[in-house]
């Protein structure tokens, strides 16, 4: 290497040496620093901008079309969140409060209910009762019907309990993260399965999208959800 390029090169790495470590650099870097401070605070701030808008919801995975037809009281334990939902059926012997007003149901009396707009929460407890309590835009009761009030010009909900034994229902739009089935008899139906028959089987289903309907003693459940898993064996969809 030429002499003359080697001499220009420790001229550079000298000066920067002064400049970095030097009480004099220190004072030339506190002097630029009002400069470049304004400079690079918008930059970094845009920089957090961008990586901000690549920040997305994890996506919910429901790749698996499924029904199952059970015995009802396989549904007992279960609980679900209602968000605007819809519920119709029928219920015996149970207690009603719509709104202010407490209605008992005789012990021989059935009760027809369509219920929409609910937000609230299902159980189905260890008694075979069903109990449906939240809020609801309009409650039908054998043909009588409440609905929402519009007051300053917001919708004010009807507030409602409802509790008794199910003869028959249909609700829609159920969402739950995970759904444990014990000792299940009935069907099995997957997407690319044959049927797969249950005798005393235990399910474990996650991200459960989908309906529940009743109809005396048995019930179906449809919809779809990420994974089934069966005795312990994950089910997947067929390559």
């Amino acid at each position: 290497m030429n002499w003359k390029m080697l001499l220009s090169l420790f001229i550079i790495i000298a000066i920067t040496g002064l400049l970095i470590f030097s009480e004099r650099g220190k004072n030339i870097r506190e002097s630029l620093g009002k400069y470049l401070k304004p400079i690079s605070t918008p930059i970094s701030g845009y920089f957090k901008g961008i990586t901000g808008k690549f920040i997305k919801s994890k996506a919910v995975n429901r790749t698996l079309d499924l029904q199952i037809s059970l015995d009802s009281i396989n549904l007992r334990g279960q609980e679900f969140t209602l968000n605007g939902n819809s519920f119709e059926g029928t219920i015996k012997l149970g207690v009603v409060s719509i709104g202010e007003q407490n209605i008992n149901l005789k012990e021989s009396s059935e009760a027809n209910f369509v219920i929409n707009g609910i937000k609230g929460t299902v159980l189905f407890d260890t008694t075979g009762e069903v109990k449906i309590s939240g809020e609801a835009n309009s409650i039908e009761l054998n043909g009588i019907l409440f609905t929402s009030q519009i007051v300053n010009n917001k919708q004010n909900p009807i507030a409602f309990s409802i509790s008794g034994i199910p003869v028959t229902f249909s609700i829609d739009g159920i969402e739950k993260d995970r759904m444990i089935l014990s000792e299940v008899k009935g069907v099995l139906r997957l997407a690319d399965w044959s049927p797969l028959d249950l005798n005393n089987d235990n399910l474990d289903i996650s991200n459960f999208l989908g309906s529940i309907q009743k109809d005396e003693e048995s019930a179906v459940i449809s919809g779809k959800s990420g994974e089934v898993i069966l005795n312990g064996v994950s089910l997947a969809l067929k390559k």
